[in-house]
C-alpha cells in the first residue's frame, strides 16, 4: 500500500503533526487500541495541498474513552463533547497545540432503517468505516501508529479519483440511504473544481425525489452549508442543473438577478457576511406563493422566514415609492415592516426608478438613524439607572 509519511511530515501544519505524534505515542500505551487513523476530508486535502483545520481521528479498538482524556491532557484540549454516534469532539481547545476541531470516532459500520433516516451505527473495522462514507475522495485514512506510520488505507481508489478530479459515489444506494449526499456532491465538486462522474450523476437523477423525505431542518442545514461557501453562486447553478433546487420544493428558483446580486455581495464583502443578507439575495424574485412554500419547506427560524418572504412583501408595495408626492412619513409607513436585508437586496438590483433612491434615503435617514437613536436612548437609560 502507498505510504504518505513524507506528505505528513512536509505538508501537515506543525500543530497537526504534534497531534499525530501524540496519537502514535498513546497507541503504544493503550493495549486495546489496534490502530489510529486520520481520515476523511483531512486526507483528501493533504493530498491536494489544501489547508484545513478540521481533523477526524478514527480508532480501531476499545479504548476510545481512555484515549480522549489522555489526548486532551497531553495537548490541553479541554473537555470533549460526546454524541450518540460513538464520537467525541474537541472544539477550540486551550493549548498552543490545539487545532480548530478534532473528531474522535470508533471505526463503525452503519445501516439505514428507512431511506433518508438517521443511521444505526455499530463498531467495526477501518475498511467498513471507509466503505460507509459518501464519496471515494473522502474514503481514505492514514495510519498514525509507529509500525504503520503513514500507510494509506484506500479501499475505493479515492487517490485515483483525486488525480482524475472526479466525485464518485461508493455504492448505488448511497443517495437513497442519505439524500443529503446530493447536497454534498454539489459542494465538493464545486469547491474542489472536480466533475461528478457519469454514473454518480445518474444515481443522483434516479434518487433526487428522496430529497423530499428529508425533514425541513436537515434540508435547511444543508442549504445553509451551501450559502456559507465562497463559491455559493456556482454551487446554486450546479444544484439547479442536477434538479436539487426543485427537489427541495418546486417553488424554489434562483434566477439570474438573484445570482447577480449575490455575486456582487460576495465581491463587496470583507468576510463578515450575514446569513440573512445572503438568503434574501438568493431568494430574490420569488413571488408571494413561492416565498411562502419555500419558507415552509425550510421550517426555519423567524430570520429565515423574514428573509425569504420579505422580498415578496417589498415587491408588492415598492411601486408606491415612485409617486413624486410621497412624503418621508408615508415611506416609513410602507417600509417599516420590511426586513432590512430585503431592502438592501432590492437596492442592489441597481434599479434606476425613483424607488431605489427613496429606499436608500429611507435606510440612511429614517430606519438606521432611528435604530441608532434607539440604541443611544437605551444607553442613556442604563447610565441614569439608579441615580436620583
Amino acid at each position: 500500500m502507498p505510504n504518505l509519511s513524507q506528505l505528513l511530515t512536509t505538508k501537515a501544519k506543525p500543530e497537526h503533526l504534534r497531534l499525530f505524534n501524540a496519537c502514535k505515542d498513546l497507541h503504544s500505551q493503550l493495549a486495546d487500541i489496534d490502530n489510529i487513523y486520520v481520515c476523511g476530508g483531512y486526507v483528501r486535502d493533504l493530498i491536494l495541498d489544501n489547508q484545513t483545520e478540521d481533523i477526524d481521528l478514527c480508532i480501531e479498538g476499545n479504548s476510545k474513552k481512555n484515549f480522549s482524556p489522555m489526548l486532551s491532557e497531553r495537548l490541553n484540549l479541554g473537555k470533549p463533547h460526546e454524541s450518540q454516534f460513538l464520537t467525541f469532539k474537541f472544539v477550540g481547545g486551550k493549548g498552543k497545540d490545539n487545532v480548530k476541531s478534532i473528531d474522535i470516532v470508533t471505526c463503525r459500520d452503519e445501516t439505514y432503517p428507512t431511506p433518508a433516516s438517521l443511521p444505526d451505527v455499530i463498531p467495526s473495522s477501518i475498511d467498513k468505516d471507509l466503505n460507509r462514507r459518501d464519496f471515494t475522495v473522502n474514503a481514505m485514512a492514514i495510519s498514525l501508529t509507529d509500525q504503520h506510520w503513514g500507510d494509506l488505507i484506500d479501499p475505493s481508489n479515492g487517490f485515483g479519483d483525486i488525480m482524475r478530479k472526479r466525485i464518485r459515489v461508493l455504492h448505488d444506494a448511497s443517495f437513497i440511504d442519505d439524500p443529503t449526499r446530493v447536497f454534498r456532491a454539489v459542494r465538493y465538486a464545486t469547491r474542489l473544481g472536480f466533475n461528478i462522474d457519469t454514473h454518480t450523476t445518474e444515481l443522483i437523477t434516479n434518487a433526487i425525489g428522496n430529497v423530499d423525505l428529508l425533514s425541513g431542518t436537515r434540508v435547511r442545514h444543508e442549504f445553509e452549508h451551501i450559502l456559507k461557501e465562497p463559491k455559493v453562486c456556482e454551487m446554486l447553478r450546479k444544484a439547479e442543473d442536477l434538479g436539487l433546487l426543485g427537489a427541495i420544493t418546486p417553488a424554489l428558483r434562483v434566477g439570474p438577478k438573484a445570482l447577480e446580486i449575490t455575486s456582487d455581495l460576495l465581491k463587496e464583502s470583507s468576510g463578515d457576511l450575514q446569513l440573512e443578507d445572503l438568503l434574501a439575495r438568493v431568494t430574490f424574485g420569488l413571488n408571494t406563493d413561492e416565498a411562502k412554500l419555500t419558507s415552509s419547506r425550510f421550517d426555519g427560524p423567524k430570520s429565515w422566514t423574514d428573509s425569504i418572504s420579505g422580498n415578496a412583501k417589498l415587491a408588492s408595495v415598492v411601486g408606491i415609492l415612485d409617486n413624486p408626492t410621497i412624503t418621508r412619513s408615508e415611506i416609513a409607513d410602507v417600509l417599516d415592516d420590511i426586513p432590512l436585508q430585503c431592502i438592501r437586496a432590492y437596492i442592489a438590483t441597481g434599479s434606476t426608478l425613483p424607488r431605489r433612491g427613496r429606499l436608500i434615503d429611507y435606510l440612511q435617514t429614517i430606519r438606521l438613524k432611528g435604530q441608532r437613536l434607539q440604541v443611544r436612548t437605551l444607553w442613556l437609560q442604563v447610565c441614569l439607572r439608579g441615580q436620583p
